[in-house]
C-alpha cells in the first residue's frame, strides 16, 4: 500500500516536471525572428524587432566610460549598426572588469523589442505564467539572451542584465538568485567608476 502510494507520487511528480519542461522547451525566442535585423559583434548577437528604430536604440545607449582595451569610443564613420555592436561589446567588457569575472566562451544574445507590451508577452511565453510585474528587461540563462525594448533600453539596464549573464557563465554551479541580483546591481552602480 505504501509502496504503491510512493510510486504514484513519484509518477505524479515526474509528469508535473515533464509538463513544465515541455512548456519551457517549446518556445525558442530566437527562432521567431524572421524579418528582424541582426547585428553581429565580437561578443554579442543583437536581434532588433522590425519596428525598432536602430538609430533611436543607438542614441539611448551612452558610452561614458572610455579606454576599454586601450581605445576610446568614436562614432565617426560608423553606421548605427556598427556603433551599436561596439557599444554592446564595450559594455560586456566593462561588466566583466567591474565583476573581475571573465567567463570563457560567452557569446550573448540580445533581443530588442519595440515596447513594454512585447516584453511582457515574451516573458509569459518563455515562463508560461505572469506574476503581474512589469520587467523593463530580463535575462534568461537557458538562451543566454537579454530581452529588452527600444523605449527602455539604456546602458545601465543592459549592464545589469549582462551582469546576470557574466555571473551565470562564470560559476560552475549557478549562485542563488539574490546573489546574482546583488552582483548585477553592483555592476549598474559602478558602471561609470
Amino acid at each position: 500500500m505504501i509502496k504503491s502510494k510512493l510510486v504514484l507520487i513519484f509518477l505524479f511528480t515526474v509528469i508535473i516536471f515533464q509538463f513544465q519542461a515541455t512548456s519551457w522547451a517549446e518556445y525558442d525566442p530566437v527562432s521567431a525572428t524572421e524579418g528582424w535585423s541582426v547585428i553581429e559583434s565580437k561578443y554579442c548577437t543583437i536581434f532588433c524587432h522590425p519596428k525598432v528604430d536602430i538609430n533611436k536604440v543607438n542614441s539611448r545607449i551612452q558610452i561614458r566610460f572610455y579606454d576599454i582595451n586601450g581605445g576610446r569610443f568614436s562614432a565617426k564613420n560608423k553606421s548605427a549598426e556598427e556603433q551599436l555592436a561596439e557599444k554592446f561589446d564595450r559594455l560586456l567588457l566593462r561588466v566583466e572588469k567591474i565583476l573581475d569575472m571573465y567567463p570563457r566562451k560567452l557569446h550573448l544574445k540580445a533581443m530588442i523589442y519595440k515596447n513594454q507590451a512585447q516584453i511582457d508577452e515574451v516573458y509569459i511565453r518563455i515562463f508560461n505564467y505572469s506574476d503581474g510585474e512589469e520587467r523593463i528587461s530580463f535575462y534568461v540563462h537557458k538562451f543566454t539572451t537579454v530581452f529588452t525594448a527600444e523605449q527602455v533600453i539604456r546602458e545601465g539596464v543592459l549592464a545589469h542584465e549582462m551582469g546576470h549573464a557574466v555571473v551565470d557563465h562564470y560559476f560552475v554551479v549557478l549562485p542563488p538568485e539574490k546573489i546574482k541580483e546583488l552582483l548585477s546591481q553592483y555592476v549598474e552602480l559602478h558602471l561609470e567608476d
